[in-house]
């Protein structure tokens, strides 16, 4: 699923007005800036899911011959390569 960044922004600034009501932060520096920042950092981890996603296709495709002798589902195989990297790579995801 592609999240725009008009939608991250939304949910970003709700974060941080809730988290302002319950006293869980008290921020030192503008909402605009927090905002900017907490939008950036989540677009950010995106592109890097985005990318760990294109270097595993590679790697399936790179197997495919093996893959298609085997009766090893694609998806299950991606999804198996992806948490690997991920936990390879301390990518949260």
């Amino acid at each position: 699923m592609k999240i725009r960044e008009e939608q991250v922004e939304r949910i970003c600034r709700t974060i941080l007005s809730r988290w302002k009501e319950k006293g869980m932060i008290r921020p030192k520096a503008d909402d605009a800036l927090l905002l900017g920042k907490m939008v950036g950092e989540v677009m950010a981890d995106f592109r890097r899911e985005e990318e760990l996603d294109r270097e595993v296709h590679a790697i399936l495709e790179k197997h495919s011959r093996d893959l298609a002798d085997s009766q090893a589902s694609s998806h299950v195989m991606f999804l198996k390569i992806k948490e690997r990297l991920a936990r390879e790579r301390k990518i949260v995801l």
